[in-house]
């Protein structure tokens, strides 16, 4: 969720020059590379206005290339998510990268924070494209639970799925919780959204495999600027998967009928590798489990090359 920020704090750390009421040049910097990175190769940017929401994406239609439905985590939007990822899988898929509700240039009105009014609206959008052949449905942490949810919904318009450290069925308030505090956080809410630099560094080390250098200012400055605007919105996303925890554990997301790639962080300390591992046992004929043993919340940051080709390698066969 966080990872990209490894990259673009080392790079970045010692040109902040912002003054306290403006954003940091580190912000401004991420985002110009990630959209200019998402327009060299994905053909269209829009806005989609579905029934409740207003869904941002980015997506190519070459008639000769199979659809890949890609959806982000927590800590980040669609083209700050998958910066690693577009350049390699367009080659082969038509990419559509929506931002989901609540995240990047994706709202609405409605109040709904269930991770199935995600999937109808980015279906709804999905289908205003004129799109309606199968796709192929890949996610990340929270997008992960949404590309299950996706095929627990609608498993008949999916080709294959990709769970990349993904909280689905095996995963509950108490283990989160508990992760959290191994790190010194009170609560898993503050490592994903932390509001101070101790619940920042625990965050660090919950979800990054590979530190970066950061002042107090710097974290103080990520703090304010990348974590704090998005806190209560989080908080309600979070508070309405735990409340519901029970029934997002009793579905079995159509895993038995969807050929599924599960890929892990061994080292993973927001989503455990266990959870992984018993989606695996639980539907062994239908599923692969793939591990990057030193990575832990960022495999799709840290194993990049390895995982896009394992993507790749994966749908086409």
């Amino acid at each position: 969720m966080k990872a990209f920020l490894i990259v673009i704090a080392c790079i970045s750390h010692f040109l902040i020059k912002a003054q306290e009421k403006s954003e940091p040049l580190l912000f401004r910097w991420q985002d110009k590379y990630a959209k200019k990175n998402m327009h060299k190769y994905v053909s269209y940017d829009t806005i989609i206005k579905t029934s409740e929401a207003t869904i941002h994406l980015n997506y190519s239609n070459n008639p000769s290339k199979p659809y890949l439905l890609m959806l982000h985590g927590m800590g980040a939007n669609a083209r700050t998510n998958w910066s690693s990822q577009v350049k390699d899988l367009s080659k082969d898929f038509n990419l559509i990268l929506p931002d989901l509700i609540y995240f990047g240039e994706s709202t609405s009105s409605s109040g709904n924070y269930s991770v199935e009014f995600q999937v109808e609206q980015i279906r709804e959008a999905i289908q205003k494209l004129g799109i309606t052949s199968k796709v192929n449905v890949m996610g990340f942490s929270y997008g992960g639970l949404t590309a299950a949810m996706y095929n627990q919904l609608h498993q008949p318009e999916v080709l294959k799925l990709i769970i990349i450290d993904g909280p689905v069925k095996f995963y509950s308030g108490q283990m989160a919780d508990s992760l959290a505090k191994a790190v010194g956080v009170s609560s898993i809410k503050n490592v994903i959204v932390p509001t101070t630099v101790v619940e920042f560094d625990g965050m660090k080390k919950a979800v990054m495999s590979r530190g970066f250098p950061a002042t107090k200012k710097l974290k103080r400055q990520l703090l304010r600027y990348f974590f704090l605007p998005t806190k209560q919105i989080r908080d309600k996303q979070m508070d309405y998967l735990f409340e519901r925890q029970s029934v997002y554990q009793n579905y079995n997301y159509n895993l038995d009928k969807t050929s599924t790639l599960l890929i892990w962080g061994g080292k993973d300390g927001a989503i455990p590798l266990s959870v992984g591992q018993n989606l695996h046992q639980a539907f062994p004929n239908s599923t692969q489990l793939i591990i990057y043993p030193k990575a832990r919340h960022d495999a799709h940051f840290r194993e990049y090359k390895k995982l896009n080709k394992a993507v790749i390698e994966f749908l086409k066969h």
